[in-house]
């Protein structure tokens, strides 16, 4: 079985790096970007079997990596599961559909429940 490969675009070190460790002890490749253009450059090139994006990053904003990663041949269909500190109150703009199970709030998500969502990605 092919190891799959999930890239985590995530501007909190502290968090990318516990990402990261968790993602390899559970047998993924792991790659990991502190911002929104240098996500999407290495989505498009590595075209990884999942995306953690932030939706708060220094250069562009999440969602722009999400219309942009969306508006590649292979980006339409990539998976992406979102990690947001904001509230859960917060809309998604109307151009963007994202089913809320694929928002992941990091108030209400620690590490193992990433882990147990992201092998549900995998097994449907």
């Amino acid at each position: 079985m092919t190891q799959k490969k999930i890239l985590v675009i995530e501007d909190s070190t502290e968090l990318a790096d516990s990402l990261e460790d968790m993602l390899i002890f559970k047998g993924y490749q792991a790659l990991k970007c502190a911002n929104g253009e240098e996500g999407l450059s290495l989505a498009l090139s590595e075209r990884p079997d999942l995306i953690l994006l932030d939706l708060k990053l220094p250069d562009i904003e999440g969602y722009d990596v999400y219309r942009k990663l969306r508006a590649d041949s292979w980006g339409k269909t990539a998976r992406v599961l979102i990690l947001t500190a904001s509230d859960t109150s917060e809309a998604v703009p109307a151009d963007i559909d994202i089913p809320e199970e694929d928002i992941l709030h990091k108030s209400h998500w620690g590490i193992e429940n990433i882990a147990t969502r992201i092998e549900q990605e995998f097994a449907s």
